[in-house]
């Protein structure tokens, strides 16, 4: 058990962690203020060192060791990187105490979701296998040409449901792409899948029979992967690949299975507090460079960010964080870039009380409606993973978090959500009828509002959490997306289907630059304007729920139809006017989602006893309760 197993010499070569270089493999690590530190090198598996290498002074530059191994005996003229990837891990050891590399690729130890072994086996694998990525490219889409999809690696898969060969795993993902590519994603937000610890909390879940207390203890679950301890930003999470040891290049195949259908994978990563600047830096162009992820969103309460958009291999990339400071942009020149894009509650707080009827909530939404910025990007969402779900959002007044064992007292109490008259699961036709259409509604305010829109996984189709707003720890049906749905729940799916697709087709309703509100083409209408239930008067009166968005489609990117967007989220019918069309341009209604189908355009069609035609043009529209209909000019 000594270093004569291994021939090493002093390294010189960032970053830290293990790097194939030309002379071997060398081995990087951080370590101020320690006196007696060592390199421990196990063969696999094995419980004692194969080979403990002190970490001598001549190995140091800065506070860093480098060491190099150039050879090993009895491997003669042997590739020594994959004999080490192959054959071996590693620890270091500083005063005592082992530890695992924070730079480690891939993690040994957590191969099975949920499950950890009675001796807390924990080590650091050597990953140097080279991947073929042949003509992979990454499809650097420009924000308001994404329509992006939050999910869980585990989750969106792992229900039986799903019909496909590796659930709640990275290739799992990549068996959906026809159904991603179906309804129009082409960008998906991965929640945490670096390797953070599942089983990071010290409270225990109640014991369901007897009998398990004679087996392994039952841990409290961090299903979502935020705030876990022990977590390597660097290595992609071995228990969501089919064989824990190839994780990463399983991973590496799902990007590359991505990027082949056009869709864009970015990353969702909560850096804890205390993490150290150098290590959050080289995670991200880690990821990059070897993973060809697409950004990411970054807490930049703890990574700031001015490190995100300095750097010359992260700021090529998508980068949001909940805000962007102006004049920090400007002193570091990254003014009108197109990665940086805002993301946070705001949309989704004053769309759900808009959804909702709240009072006073028609020039907010109005704002948030239009939205844009020509600094940084705007994504906009009406649920993500941490609250209730779409179907959800209808179906409570409140959150339902019992089995989350803390006595409902987790999750947010301001959820702004209105069950349509029932709490919960009903059979009742009329509330159903009532949440569908609340459902299109949200989609519609979403799907049409400026900026870049984000769907949680699921919503879609339907998809419930029974009333939990904060599922962080469970991992069972109530987080598991079950595609049944998508059968008994067709309808939604087909709207939703639709929806992305006319936005995709009017560039008006995804501009790059924000609107002014000017007539600056002198074309008789401005780039956006907002109404009431009379043609060019809003009414942002406290008790006012109704609201009417004109979109000049000359303001197109490319020149595209006029847009007129009406809402009612009255409980009563209200009649609203229609502004005067374009010169030679007729109104056509798209979609009513009190109605929820969609209708050719231009098409014929009868008349309809709720709204007044003359010459086939629309003057006036009689709106059915809590509804939103599309017109657009021709």
């Amino acid at each position: 058990m000594s270093k004569e197993l291994f021939n090493v010499q002093p390294g010189d070569t960032l970053t830290l962690g293990v790097t194939k270089v030309v002379k071997g493999v060398q081995f990087a690590v951080y370590l101020p203020d320690k006196k007696v530190c060592a390199l421990k090198l196990y063969r696999i598996g094995r419980k004692l060192p194969a080979a403990v290498i002190p970490l001598k002074d001549e190995y140091k530059k800065g506070s860093v060791y480098f060491l190099t191994i150039t050879g090993i005996r009895g491997y003669d003229n042997c590739d020594i990187a994959a004999v080490l990837s192959e054959e071996y891990e590693y620890m270091y050891e500083a005063d005592g105490q082992e530890f695992v590399d924070p730079y480690a690729q891939i993690i040994h130890g957590r191969d099975k979701w949920g499950k950890r072994k009675s001796s807390d086996f924990l080590r650091a694998g050597i990953c140097l296998e080279e991947f073929e990525w042949q003509d992979d490219v990454m499809p650097r889409r420009d924000f308001n040409e994404v329509v992006m999809y939050q999910l869980h690696v585990r989750g969106f898969t792992k229900h039986s449901s799903s019909k496909v060969k590796n659930k709640g795993m990275y290739l799992g993902i990549a068996e959906k792409i026809p159904y991603l590519k179906e309804i129009g994603i082409n960008a998906v937000m991965l929640l945490p899948c670096y390797e953070f610890d599942e089983l990071c909390y010290d409270e225990y879940t109640p014991f369901e029979k007897e009998e398990d207390k004679e087996h392994e203890t039952k841990h409290k679950l961090n299903y979502w992967g935020y705030g876990t301890k022990n977590t390597y930003y660097l290595a992609p999470k071995s228990s969501y690949a089919s064989e824990a040891e190839h994780s990463d290049r399983e991973f590496k195949e799902f990007v590359k299975k991505m990027h082949l259908a056009g869709i864009e994978v970015l990353m969702d990563i909560y850096f804890m507090p205390g993490t150290n600047l150098c290590l959050m830096t080289d995670c991200l162009r880690h990821w990059v460079i070897n993973y060809h992820i697409d950004g990411f969103r970054i807490n930049q309460e703890v990574m700031p960010s001015i490190s995100l958009v300095s750097d010359p291999i992260i700021s090529g990339v998508k980068l949001m964080t909940s805000y962007w400071d102006e004049n920090m942009l400007r002193d570091t020149g990254a003014l009108n870039n197109d990665s940086l894009a805002e993301y946070n509650e705001g949309f989704m707080n004053d769309a759900r009380r808009f959804l909702k009827s709240d009072e006073g909530m028609v020039q907010t939404f109005a704002e948030r409606f239009k939205r844009n910025s020509s600094v940084y990007s705007i994504i906009n969402f009406i649920t993500h993973v941490n609250g209730f779900t779409l179907m959800d959002l209808v179906s409570y007044d409140i959150k339902h978090n019992e089995t989350n064992g803390e006595g409902n007292r987790d999750g947010t109490e301001f959820n702004y959500s209105w069950n349509c008259g029932v709490e919960g699961k009903t059979r009742k036709r009329a509330i159903m009828r009532s949440r569908m259409n609340q459902i299109r509604n949200a989609f519609m305010m979403l799907l049409c509002s400026q900026g870049t829109p984000m769907i949680l996984a699921g919503d879609e189709f339907g998809n419930s959490q029974l009333g939990n707003n904060n599922a962080y720890c469970h991992d069972d049906n109530i987080t598991w997306l079950n595609w049944n749905h998508t059968k008994s729940e067709q309808d939604i799916l087909d709207f939703v289907k639709k929806l992305i697709a006319f936005r995709k087709e009017h560039c008006i309703l995804h501009a790059k630059e924000p609107f002014t509100m000017l007539d600056t083409k002198g074309v008789g209408i401005p780039d956006i304007s907002i109404h009431g239930t009379q043609a060019w008067r809003a009414d942002f009166s406290n008790y006012s729920r109704m609201l009417g968005v004109l979109l000049g489609g000359k303001y197109g990117e490319n020149e595209d139809d006029d847009i007129y967007i009406v809402f009612n989220m009255f409980w009563e019918k209200k009649v609203f006017e229609l502004p005067n069309p374009a010169i030679g341009r007729k109104w056509y209604p798209v979609v009513d989602t009190s109605v929820g189908e969609f209708l050719d355009v231009p098409a014929k069609r009868k008349r309809r006893k709720r709204a007044k035609q003359e010459r086939g043009t629309y003057r006036e529209y009689l709106m059915q309760p809590r509804s939103i209909a599309v017109f657009v000019g021709r």
